[in-house]
């Protein structure tokens, strides 16, 4: 895709004033702050499970050299006249002892709070990112240099060139490291996305303020692989179609007034870099949205897989996607949107927010995919887990990521009823597929 050399400009986030260091939060962040409250911290969680308890001293001395690394992670939100703005964190990132229920209890408004915490357990190193600087894919390469840098100081050898992912420590952060790509591949001619009904959700009692229950469900990945191969679809695919199937379930039960709302729709997340290079480890990923009318009737399990498929197939590829970058970064540069004050900017963000953004869909199912690191590393790593960032307008929502021999499958919700995850993980040992529930919350 071809782009202005104004673009390159644009994709800029990094400055230096008279008041020092700053960054611009990149497109698919610049919003967040406006919605941002409560249970709703847009803070993901990404964590390793190490074959022995975590040393804290070692851990604090990787996290120092990581973070000095990842110095556009290590930073604060500010509000400035027009927009949002981010800025160095100066005080020391300390690792932090794990809870009960992750993703909570941060405010990212507060002065001086950093937007990523590393939190220790046991054996388990968990990083949880604030949406604000990073998506999965950046998040995933702090985590593994992280845990890299930890292995080295237990005396593991880490040979870094066996990994694009793991960088020298000593060396400083690329430009491109940094960048807003979604403005470097802004196609300024590209038409929208069609705009989107409002999707059915899910309806629930709220736990507790404070809670976020993980019920995580462990499969063997290659007979995973296997049972999506056997309908001819990829694992993204095959999942994706088993919330459908759930959520259909569900709509089924609610109450006429509910099933108004007759559109189901799941946002699956797209890491742009596989149809756009770019080394940037902020934001830059997009979202499709397949759906089922249920206005037509219900649909068999073996009709619902089928039609993910074509949708899926059909949205995910670079030019579709880039109508997204399209809308998206084109409404930021509207001239009269960039010299409003962020006073009166704030309402029209959230007003936009409820036009493109939860309202339209029904739930989320993000695969990270599979972790990888060098032998010598991954014979100490007993498995990786991935958490959505807490919604409460969706309630609950779905990640995945695979590690060796196991697929890992994280529903993160708000919500009191189990009613979702119960018929997600029903469906998946219907196809004759062994499946480990853990929960990080006691029944």
């Amino acid at each position: 895709m071809n782009h202005p050399s104004s673009n390159s400009r644009r994709s800029r986030i990094d400055y230096k004033d008279e008041a020092g260091t700053w960054y611009a939060l990149d497109n698919a962040a610049v919003i967040m702050p406006s919605v941002t409250k409560g249970a709703d911290t847009y803070l993901f969680r990404l964590s390793a499970t190490l074959d022995e308890a975590i040393n804290l001293a070692a851990l604090q001395a990787a996290l120092e050299r990581v973070g000095g690394r990842f110095r556009y992670f290590r930073v604060e939100l500010r509000q400035g006249l027009f927009w949002h703005y981010l800025v160095p964190h100066e005080e020391p990132v300390r690792v932090m002892a794990d809870g009960d229920s992750p993703c909570q209890d941060f405010f990212p408004r507060k002065s001086g709070t950093c937007l990523f915490r590393v939190r220790a357990s046991g054996r388990r190193i968990a990083c949880e990112f604030s949406h604000f600087v990073t998506d999965g894919t950046g998040g995933i390469r702090f985590l593994k240099n992280l845990v890299a840098d930890y292995l080295r100081l237990r005396g593991i050898p880490v040979d870094v060139a066996q990994d694009p992912d793991l960088y020298d420590l000593g060396a400083p952060a690329s430009t491109e490291e940094i960048e807003d790509a979604y403005h470097r591949y802004f196609p300024q001619d590209y038409p929208h996305p069609a705009e989107e009904v409002p999707a059915f959700r899910l309806s629930s009692p709220r736990l507790p303020p404070g809670q976020y229950r993980v019920l995580c469900g462990v499969l063997p990945l290659a007979a995973t692989l296997d049972k999506a191969r056997s309908f001819g679809v990829s694992l993204t695919e095959l999942l994706t179609a088993v919330y459908f199937d759930a959520l259909q379930s569900i709509w089924l039960e609610a109450s006429p007034v509910r099933r108004r709302r007759w559109r189901l729709a799941i946002e699956v997340p797209v890491n742009m870099r596989k149809f756009l290079p770019t080394a940037s480890n902020r934001n830059f990923s997009l979202f499709v949205h397949p759906e089922q009318d249920l206005r037509l009737g219900t649909r068999s399990f073996e009709d619902i897989v089928a039609r993910t498929r074509y949708q899926l197939r059909l949205e995910i590829d670079g030019p579709s996607m880039a109508r997204h970058i399209s809308r998206n970064v084109g409404g930021q540069l509207i001239p009269v949107i960039r010299v409003m004050p962020l006073l009166f900017k704030l309402p029209f963000m959230r007003a936009l927010y409820s036009r493109f953004g939860d309202d339209k869909i029904s739930g989320v199912m993000s695969n990270l995919g599979a972790v990888g690191l060098p032998p010598a590393l991954a014979a100490h790593v007993e498995r990786f887990d991935f958490v959505p960032a807490p919604s409460s307008t969706l309630l609950t929502k779905a990640s995945v990521v695979s590690w060796k021999d196991n697929l890992y499958i994280s529903f993160g919700s708000l919500a009191l009823s189990r009613e979702l995850e119960r018929l997600f993980f029903t469906r998946l040992r219907r196809l004759d597929l062994p499946v480990r529930i853990e929960c990080n919350l006691e029944e």
